[in-house]
């Protein structure tokens, strides 16, 4: 191994704020502990590995503590990769750390999907609960060789990586702060994984326990992680990483959508005025002292008038992934539809009725929002059906229950079956799934006639993930105005035009839309748009293009974040990836501004 002295200095870029700022980390004794403090038994290792007690520098140099650490090689591998890895993993007070020591002649980040890059990912489940899907304690992060990160669950400030190339491959070291303190005996759920990539395409993959491939869905597939080796006289080394992280969030802003950039200015140059992060009696306390002032100045910012009009992405925080005390229920309805050969097919869907829902109760009504999953899946993705209780119904449970949103019914269909074709599913939906819905709840609609449902459609939304999204475009293109007055497309773009128009030909789209909106007689308030995708999602080259064009005929689409300014909005979250993970999030950014002073 390469080794580091355990007094060093690293330096951080920091734009035209200043030029560097300077790490010293102690990281103290590094002799082995005595026997173990834990018992565990070579025989029981087939599903763990071990973590020892060890604070090392996250800098992609590997420094000595990192040899206490036990070597592991994938398990496992798939598709036609001629790569190797070995990991390493140590812990402390405050986080866990691992080392990814990978050999692999062909580099490569050419893919805009980030899992086909050359890149190393981290699942953690830290209750170990193992339960089917991602929790509120469980995260799936991801690094790339040129050590740019992407999140397709959980908070990205508890990540800090170094990457560093290599002769013959590469090395990253990664850093994921834990929620709770560890100790001696602690057990964690988790899985490592190498992507191999050759030009634009993922040839092939290493997994440490997962040999599905599928623990990017199942926290259920993960191994084991047991924390030992700390005794009674070693600490934990420092914690600069929760700062350097708010740092780079510091210089990522953009300040001229501030009218006061000046007070983080002013507290990063502090920082660097102070040096503590150079400084070899650095102490914890003075860096927590100086995140607690950065973090203030960031909080005390105050947008422009103009800034204000764009809808920033908040992160959905992590107790509104808990089970809910005010929980709703799931049902499933069976309904027959038309299919091309002349035909009827038997479908279904499932209808999310919030907690206190009483059918009896014919006077209180309930807006309904339909919500469309992505290609290759189906109507069971976004709930389940009677009794699951999957992500987004957690998310649904808790914005009621604390009054961010009122009460509402979300109903999951399919657009697979019938006319199996997302450019006809509007005919469906319009014909035979909304007339089921509407006559069997309590809603807004006095019948399931076409009258009654035009009569309503302000207490009607419609949104879809990725093909869902390409079926929420054809739905306001086709004749959906007259039927929904809310419209939510996630990480897709309009194909109206032919396939991925929305993308390859942005203008003549958005022409296409703001003729469909001026023929059909209705006023810039009388629909709304309210539209997201990440930055690293696939389908963000097509969806971006198409949102900037629809800007310029502000005519029709009046672009603001405030609803009494204007009628569409576009979320960017920076990171965000083609996962439900994501689209769950923008949902929690968006269902509060559906329906707003809908009598």
């Amino acid at each position: 191994m390469r080794r580091k002295t355990k007094r060093f200095g690293a330096a951080l870029a920091a734009a035209s704020l200043f030029s560097a700022l300077l790490i010293n980390i102690q990281t103290g004794d590094y002799a082995r502990a005595a026997a173990a403090q834990v018992e565990i038994k070579e025989a029981s290792m087939n599903g763990r590995i071990i973590a020892q007690f060890g604070s090392p520098v996250i800098d992609g140099r590997i420094d000595e503590v990192w040899e206490k650490a036990r070597p592991y090689q994938p398990r496992h591998s798939s598709g036609n990769t001629n790569a190797s890895a070995t990991f390493r993993a140590l812990w402390d007070d405050r986080a866990l750390y691992i080392l990814a020591e990978v050999k692999d002649g062909q580099l490569s980040t050419r893919s805009g999907t980030p899992y086909m890059q050359d890149s190393l990912e981290i699942f953690l489940d830290e209750n170990n609960d193992k339960t089917r899907e991602f929790g509120a304690d469980d995260l799936h992060f991801r690094v790339n060789i040129d050590n740019v990160q992407s999140v397709d669950k959980g908070d990205a400030s508890r990540f800090y990586t170094a990457a560093t190339k290599t002769d013959d491959g590469y090395v990253i070291e990664a850093r994921v702060a834990l929620k709770k303190k560890p100790a001696n005996g602690t057990v964690l759920g988790i899985e490592l994984q190498i992507n191999d990539a050759v030009g634009e395409e993922r040839v092939g993959t290493l997994n440490l326990f997962d040999s599905t491939g599928m623990a990017w869905d199942d926290t259920s597939l993960f191994g084991e992680i047991v924390l030992v080796g700390k005794n009674a006289r070693e600490t934990s080394g420092l914690n600069p990483y929760d700062l350097l992280n708010l740092i780079k969030k510091a210089l990522s802003i953009d300040y001229s959508l501030y009218k006061n950039p000046e007070v983080v200015r002013d507290a990063v140059l502090q920082i660097a005025a102070d040096s503590l992060l150079g400084s070899t009696e650095v102490t914890q306390q003075q860096i927590d002292e100086q995140y607690a002032a950065l973090a203030e100045a960031i909080g005390a910012l105050e947008m422009t008038e103009e800034a204000a009009n764009e809808k920033y992405f908040t992160p959905l925080p992590v107790e509104y992934l808990a089970e809910s005390d005010q929980p709703g229920t799931i049902e499933t309805l069976s309904y027959e539809t038309a299919n091309l050969d002349g035909g009827k097919d038997k479908k279904r869907l499932h209808v999310y009725l919030p907690h206190g829902y009483n059918a009896s109760d014919k006077g209180t009504k309930y807006n309904v929002l339909y919500l469309m999953h992505g290609g290759g899946e189906n109507e069971d993705l976004l709930f389940g059906g009677p009794g699951e209780n999957r992500a987004l119904k957690k998310i649904i449970d808790n914005m009621i229950a604390r009054g961010d949103i009122e009460p509402l019914i979300v109903v999951t269909p399919t657009f697979y079956g019938g006319k199996n074709d997302v450019a006809l599913f509007h005919e469906e939906l319009i014909h035979d799934i909304v007339p089921l819905v509407e006559s069997k709840y309590n809603t807004y609609a006095n019948s399931a006639s076409l009258k009654d449902l035009k009569a309503s459609r302000a207490h009607r939304a419609f949104g879809g993930f990725s093909m869902g999204s390409v079926t929420t475009w054809h739905l306001f293109a086709k004749g959906g105005l007259d039927y929904f007055k809310y419209y939510i497309p996630l990480s897709g773009d309009s194909w109206a035009l032919g396939e991925r128009s929305g993308g390859t030909r942005p203008e003549e789209t958005a022409k296409f839309l703001a003729q469909v909106v001026r023929k059909s007689g209705y006023k810039p308030h009388d629909f709304y748009i309210f539209s997201a995708t990440g930055t690293q999602d696939i389908a963000y080259p097509n969806l971006k293009p198409q949102i900037e064009a629809m800007k310029q005929l502000d005519d029709v689409f009046r672009y603001s974040s405030n609803l009494d300014k204007g009628n569409f909005y576009f979320i960017e979250a920076e990171g965000g990836s083609h996962t439900w993970y994501w689209q769950n999030q923008y949902i929690y950014n968006i269902l509060p501004d559906l329906f707003q002073g809908e009598a």
